[in-house]
């Protein structure tokens, strides 16, 4: 009889493989960073119709930072040139999102080879209940 690993042990190498594996997509575009991604991906759903007004605080709130510092990743991305003065996307953003997003999306369609519709679904939901219980203890 197996003893099941405890899922600490199975998260968190999970996470530093999938956050390297994200990152050496990335490093392909001129989005080099997590946080970055994160936020271009708000600015972008910020710029699509009807305007998604002050999308900071929820990023803010993903990250698990201040929003100063969310503020600070939108100057750094204006001085790559990926993003405006109001955090809207440049053309150039728009493009280096398009090809980080479909990097993104071939490298989950290898991740996921194998593994069938309903054991995605179930793997779904236990992550979503695991992140909804760590942002409750993040609020204790």
């Amino acid at each position: 009889m197996s003893i099941a690993r405890p899922l600490p042990t199975v998260i968190g190498p999970t996470e530093n493989a999938l956050r390297t594996l994200l990152a050496r997509i990335l490093s392909t575009t001129r989005i080099k960073t997590y946080q970055a991604w994160v936020v271009l991906n708000a600015a972008s759903a910020a710029d699509a119709p009807p305007p998604g007004g002050n999308w900071k605080p929820a990023v803010a709130d993903a990250l698990k930072v201040e929003v100063g510092e969310v503020d600070g990743l939108v100057a750094q991305l204006r001085a790559a040139g990926l993003v405006h003065d109001d955090g809207s996307l440049t053309a150039s953003g728009t493009g280096e999102l398009a090809a980080g997003r479909a990097a993104v999306s071939a490298a989950t369609s290898r991740l996921v080879e194998g593994v069938g519709e309903d054991e995605q679904a179930t793997a779904r939901r236990v992550l979503d209940h695991i992140r909804r219980k760590a942002d409750e203890l993040l609020r204790l």
